[in-house]
């Protein structure tokens, strides 16, 4: 399977059913009252993590993902069937992104967002009859659900993230310190997407995992090689493990990563120093690194020497911070938790657009969507409902006369 951190595609919620208009034609019941049953609500789009996928593949090539509407309402009472809902499985760690922003973040197992609402179904005859209004022969009109593109950004959950310049040796450096076996070669850019591994050593009070970040090179957060696009899943890393060439300049090697941690406001991350491949180093360099790189371990994923040591201080470290209460912040940010976002703007105002007043606001779009026009018992509904919430009056504010063409959302007609 392909690794893709990245898809975006169009979701369109199910239209809800319309109100049914009936009247009880039962023998021996002459005078039948109405009986016309609501509609079902459309079906709606949900997105829920799980720990069962590790790419976004599947939803790589869809352009537009659409719910079932809601059936109408009919006779006797009876409510339309539901839509039926779709729902997108994602890795853990994905983030829900549109037009306006991040919309939901979710990264534990069954986090679940509704990314596109059904719509609302109308209602029935049978639902506006009063003791002054026995017999009405309107109903309402379902909503069109929610449509939005959206974007999803998988970024892969890890505790400890393994970066360093290509041919670095982190590819080699995972598979010492875990059961992973990632691919290993002799040239740069061996590894094109993040692999995981999961150290369970016996002592330890906690398994953590391990991500090999693939190579990045001077420019990554601008672009360069293969990109910013891997930058994102050290955001996800609770600790960076900084792995250094010990046998080609570490220290220019060090230089450019952490401006590139800088750059991609990552430099605030916990971190620790590796210098990887000293068996190829005499003695005497390796006296020369230990000055140049106090407090750096020297380990050889080849050989093995050095490497049960950066295991244990890998997971001291995780411990430590496990103790520590955590900061949310631009470098370092932590996204454990599940969070959604959603602004809803429930105002309302009339604006005047080469002569026809445009109505704006989310209740005066519900009713329009939901009167049946063409039915004179339920324009005349629809009026009564846009008075009572004040729309009429705004409009005649605004200047509007009888006559003058008015628009409130998609529905267009004459002021009365």
């Amino acid at each position: 399977m392909q690794f893709i951190d990245e898809a975006r595609f169009v979701v369109r919620a199910g239209r809800g059913g319309d109100g049914s208009v009936s009247f009880n034609r039962e023998k021996y019941k002459p005078r039948g009252g109405p009986d016309g049953g609501r509609g079902g609500d459309g079906g709606s789009i949900l997105i829920r993590a799980t720990e069962d996928l590790a790419t976004l593949e599947h939803l790589a090539c869809r352009n537009v993902i659409k719910a079932d509407r809601g059936r109408h309402g009919s006779g006797s009472n009876r409510t339309g069937e539901r839509g039926e809902n779709i729902t997108l499985e994602v890795p853990l760690g994905t983030l829900i992104f549109d037009d306006d922003g991040l919309l939901a973040d979710l990264a534990e197992e069954g986090d679940e967002f509704t990314v596109a609402r059904g719509g609302e179904a109308g209602r029935g005859n049978a639902s506006f009859a009063t003791s002054t209004r026995q017999a009405p022969a309107f109903r309402e009109r379902g909503l069109p659900g929610e449509e939005r593109e959206v974007r999803l950004e998988l970024r892969v959950l890890s505790d400890v993230g393994l970066v360093g310049l290509p041919n670095a040796g982190k590819s080699s450096l995972l598979a010492a310190l875990s059961a992973a076996r990632p691919k290993v070669g002799d040239y740069p850019f061996t590894t094109l997407s993040p692999r995981l591994g999961v150290v369970d050593e016996k002592g330890y009070a906690n398994p953590f995992v391990v991500a090999d970040i693939p190579g990045l090179i001077s420019g990554a957060s601008e672009g360069r090689g293969l990109g910013n696009r891997f930058l994102r899943h050290i955001a996800r890393a609770r600790l960076v493990a900084i792995i250094l060439d010990a046998s080609e300049d570490p220290e220019g090697a060090e230089g450019t990563l952490r401006a590139e941690l800088h750059a991609a406001r990552l430099s605030g991350k916990p971190t620790v120093v590796a210098l990887n491949k000293v068996d190829l180093l005499d003695e005497e360099l390796r006296e020369y690194l230990r000055e140049a790189f106090p407090g750096a371990l020297h380990i050889s994923a080849e050989t093995g020497e050095g490497v049960e040591k950066l295991r244990d201080l890998l997971e001291a470290k995780l411990r430590e911070m496990r103790a520590e209460p955590v900061e949310n912040g631009e470098d370092g940010e932590e996204r454990r938790e599940h969070r959604t976002f959603r602004l809803e703007w429930k105002g309302m105002r009339v604006e005047e657009e080469d002569g026809v007043f445009v109505v704006f606001g989310e209740e005066a779009e519900r009713i329009a969507l939901k009167t049946d026009w063409d039915s004179r018992e339920g324009a005349e509904h629809g009026w009564r409902e846009l008075d009572r919430k004040g729309v009429i009056a705004a409009l005649r504010r605004a200047g509007a006369g009888e006559g003058d063409e008015v628009r409130i959302g998609e529905m267009e007609f004459d002021f009365q």
